[in-house]
Parts: C-alpha cells; structure tokens; sequence
C-alpha cells in the first residue's frame, strides 16, 4: 500500500493574477488512494475545500506567511483532521527530531482539534516514550514494504 505526499504549489500562479483550478483538479485525478496533496496557496481556499469534501476529501490547513497556506487533502475518515509528515528516507535520529519539532509548534494537538501522522520506515520506538510523556495517544500501523504510520493525536 504505496502512499506519498504531492506537493503542488500554486502561489506564483495566483501572484500572476492566474487560475489554477485545472492545474489542482488535475493534481486531484492522478492521487493513489492513499496520497496526500499538500497544496501552496496564497490564501485559504475555503470554496475548495468544501468541493473535495463532497468528494470524500478531508481537509487541514497550515498558515506559515500572511501569504502562504499549506493544505493537505487527504482520504481518510477521522473526528480530527491530520497533519501528514512523511520522514521515510530520513537517517536517525532525525525523523523523531522532525515529529517533536512539529508537535513542539503547533498548538492543534495539544488542543485536541488536530492530529498528526507520521510515515516512517520503522517503529520509531524512541519517539514512544516521549509522545507519553506528553500524554499523546498513538496507533502504530506497519504496513510493510519500509512505511509504518504512527498516528499521534491528545
């Protein structure tokens, strides 16, 4: 069960005054089941969103600049939208240091309005302890073929 993240990014279409309607539609069509798109936009395509929805697309945004927004759509049921970080390729012990950097600035998940999922490609039994220590739950789900997905949630 193969899954990555596509990123697309459309700011300097949308700064040049462009559509890229086609271009995310086109993005949509070509996701896995298990794919994440994780779209750059200048703003927050709430219209958007709400088209994917119907479309079985759950949504979760990121604001990093007044003019940059990161968001992630995703295939997955959950009472909380998920973050997705994908630290498959990474050498240790950085992918726990990018997980804790992530939990460390964003206040969602200590809130309980958002989660996060991790990609891995082992169980990463050191970030276990440290994810209780915070009172974080997680569900550990080893796939096979180098992918174990760690959702971590308060």
């Amino acid at each position: 069960m193969a899954r990555k993240i596509v990123d697309l990014d459309v700011r300097a279409i949308l700064k040049q005054g462009g559509e890229p309607f086609d271009v995310i539609m086109k993005a949509f069509e070509q996701l896995e089941e298990n794919d994440v798109l994780q779209l750059h936009a200048t703003f927050e395509p709430t219209p958007l969103m709400r088209i994917q929805e119907k479309k079985g697309f759950q949504s979760v945004v990121q604001q990093e600049e007044s003019d940059h927004f990161i968001i992630q759509f995703y295939r997955q049921a959950a009472s909380v939208p998920f973050w997705h970080i994908d630290n498959r390729g990474l050498e240790p012990p950085q992918p726990m240091i990018r997980t804790l950097e992530w939990l460390d600035g964003h206040r969602g998940i200590s809130a309980g309005t958002m989660g996060l999922e991790i990609w891995n490609e082992r169980v990463p039994a050191l970030l276990l302890p440290e994810l209780e220590e915070r009172r974080l739950r997680y569900e550990i789900n080893d796939e096979g073929a180098m992918t174990v997905v760690v959702k971590i949630q308060h």
